[in-house]
Order: structure tokens, then C-alpha cells, then sequence
């Protein structure tokens, strides 16, 4: 499959990189392809691999899960949700918590996951309405975490149809709640925040888990997944907080990916990252610079600027200040798509919010 893909698509590579004649591309090109081929390789494993990087359970970082004392939040917040797949369920936890002591929030920002709860609730969609509707389509929800059975245009569609069922809104500047969504553009490899549009295009945008999902094209963008760049966008929130409220509001971050920063462990460990010595040495060409992107299928190019955002993307934790509180659900080896752990995810996010919220 990665033999005929990179067939296909040198001539194409072959005009992109004749700016970068020194590095000899096109041999670098069928380095990698000789080094892939030494090993089993499929698009699982490397989807995998991308899953790795965007969300990684297991620990726990400093700032998390603190406990407040919640007279100090007031009545009114700033909520940042951020992504995490099916791990998304613990946010309405959270959410039902912050409802049971009448916190609202004045304004939220969503990332992956965290794009369509936050549009449900922005729309005014509560937290257990929502539960409601997932365990009604919790069928539809699943098939999203199959690799064999569905092609990545028609996982598009599962999620489209829910939401433009769901959705009480179809504007994302008519929302109850003012909301703003975080995606990826891959042509300028730069996140994007979104305050006015189609809602259901742009949470599919800010939802495109590379190689699950299809890139969405809209406007002059190329989008994929809001993690791709920034898993949260709390410099965001701060930016909304001062321009709107002064400043005065307490920001609560919803993370559900419970995400560190794991460089160096997947780098030793991770299948993709360690195929052999000469694959280690010929992926440092890939991904260190941008690349033109024609379209949502220009496979290669999509591929080499995902590894740019990547590289270029850091730690996987969000940065707090004084007035910021992070929520996190400790999810222990619950995958970005174990849809069936939705009621232990959803009293996760209860139990969490009640034990940070004193």
C-alpha cells in the first residue's frame, strides 16, 4: 500500500521538492520506503502512532486536580474542553457537576471531543440530555473506532448525521453560549480558531483524527483535528477573558486526555519511531518543513506537514496560571475509542469536578 501511495504521488513530490535539491528528496523518499518495507508496516500502526502522540492516559501532571474552593469561581467561568475521543463522555460529568452548583460558563472553547460537547452545550443542550442522546446513538458513536469496516468518508458521515440530528443550532454564532473551535489548518500548518460558521463542517473540522476521519476543506483550508497544534488553547481563552470580561473570570480546563508530555518515551518505544537506524536518520527530512498541500488528498504532503505540527507542537499538557483550574479524570488505559466505558468515563467526570469543586 505505501509502495503504490508513493508511485503514485512522486511526481508530484518530485515538483514540490525541487527547492530542496540539496537534500536529494526523492532518495530520501525511497529510503523510507525500503526501510518501511523491511518491516511489517500498515495505516493502523501508523494511525496508532499519531493516537499516541495526540492523547496518553497514563500520567497525571501537576496543575490537575487540585481542590478549590468553588465560592471563588462565582457564578460565571471561562471552560476550555479539551479533545480525547471517547473520553469526551467525562466532560458531561464534569459538566453536570458545574450545573449542580450553578456555575455557568460565559463562554467556552472546544478542541476535538471537546468541539461537540461544547457546541451541544453552548446550544443549550445539558449534560444529561447529552448522555441521553449518546446512549441512544451509541451504536453510530461505535462504529467510529472501527478501522476495517468503514472508510474514513463514511465515519465522516456517521458524525455528520448525529450532529445535524442533535444540533439545536446551525450557526456557530448563534449559539446560547458564546463558542469558539479550535482545528488545524494543514496548507499553512497554524491552528485556527473559529467564532462564526457552518457549526456542523467546523466540529468535523476540529474532530478529524488523522487517517479516521477526512481532512475537511472549507473555505481555503485543508482542516484535521484541533490536537493536532493545541489540545486545549487555554492562551485563547485568556485572550476572550480580557477582551470580554476584563480579565475578572476563572478559566476551568476540562482535560480528558490527561496528557504529558511523552517526547522521549515515544521515541524509544513507538513502533513508527523505531522501525531501524536507517528510518530514524531519513525521517528527520520529513516533517521539517512545510509542504504545499493541493488538497484533502494529497496523502503525502498532508502526511509530511502532520509530522511539522507535531514536532513543532511540544508538550502535551496545558500551561496554567493563577485563576486557572485544570479538571482532570484519571481514564487508566481508556482508549481514544472505547466507546463502550461511557458510564464508568461519565462518573469519572462526576467524581472528579466533585473532588476538585470543594
Amino acid at each position: 500500500m505505501i509502495k503504490r501511495a508513493l508511485k503514485k504521488n512522486l511526481d508530484h513530490l518530485n515538483s514540490v521538492y525541487l527547492t530542496f535539491k540539496d537534500k536529494n528528496i526523492p532518495d530520501y523518499l525511497y529510503k523510507i520506503q525500503n526501510s518501511i518495507e523491511k518491516r511489517i508496516f500498515t495505516v493502523r500502526r501508523f494511525r496508532d502512532y499519531i493516537y499516541n502522540i495526540y492523547y496518553y492516559p497514563d500520567k497525571n501532571y501537576e496543575m490537575a486536580n487540585k481542590p478549590i474552593d468553588r465560592r471563588v469561581l462565582g457564578n460565571k467561568v471561562g471552560l476550555v474542553l479539551s479533545g480525547g475521543g471517547a473520553r469526551g463522555i467525562s466532560h458531561l460529568g464534569v459538566l453536570k457537576i458545574l450545573e449542580k452548583y450553578d456555575i455557568e460558563p460565559a463562554f467556552i472553547v472546544g478542541t476535538s471531543v471537546g468541539s461537540v460537547v461544547g457546541s451541544m452545550y453552548s446550544a443549550g443542550v445539558l449534560a444529561d440530555e447529552m448522555l441521553e442522546i449518546y446512549i441512544k446513538e451509541k451504536k453510530m458513536f461505535s462504529q467510529l473506532s472501527h478501522y476495517k469496516y468503514f472508510t474514513q468518508k463514511k465515519k465522516t458521515e456517521i458524525l455528520r448525521a448525529i450532529l445535524e440530528k442533535y444540533l439545536p443550532v446551525k450557526n456557530l454564532e448563534d449559539t446560547k453560549i458564546p463558542f469558539f473551535i479550535n482545528a488545524t489548518d494543514l496548507k499553512y500548518c497554524e491552528r485556527v480558531i473559529f467564532s462564526t460558521g457552518n457549526l456542523v463542517n467546523l466540529i468535523l473540522a476540529s474532530s478529524a483524527i488523522p487517517f479516521l476521519f477526512e481532512p475537511i476543506t472549507y473555505e481555503d483550508y485543508v482542516l484535521v483535528d484541533g490536537g493536532v497544534n493545541d489540545n486545549y488553547c487555554v492562551d485563547v481563552a485568556r485572550i476572550i477573558n480580557k477582551n470580554n470580561f476584563s480579565g475578572k473570570l476563572k478559566i476551568i480546563i476540562s482535560d480528558v486526555s490527561a496528557a504529558t508530555d511523552i517526547t522521549s518515551s515515544v521515541t524509544a518505544s513507538n513502533f513508527f519511531l523505531n522501525l531501524s537506524k536507517e528510518f530514524t536518520e531519513t525521517i528527520k527530512f520529513i516533517g521539517w518543513e512545510k509542504y504545499p498541500v493541493r488538497d484533502k488528498k494529497d496523502a503525502l504532503s498532508i502526511i509530511n506537514n502532520l509530522l511539522f505540527l507535531l514536532k513543532k507542537r511540544g508538550g502535551l499538557a496545558p500551561d496554567v496560571i493563577e485563576n486557572e483550574f485544570v479538571i482532570t479524570p484519571m481514564l487508566e488505559k481508556m482508549s481514544v475509542f472505547d466507546f463502550k466505558k461511557y458510564v464508568w468515563a461519565y462518573e469519572k467526570g462526576v467524581e472528579t469536578a466533585q473532588m476538585v469543586l470543594k
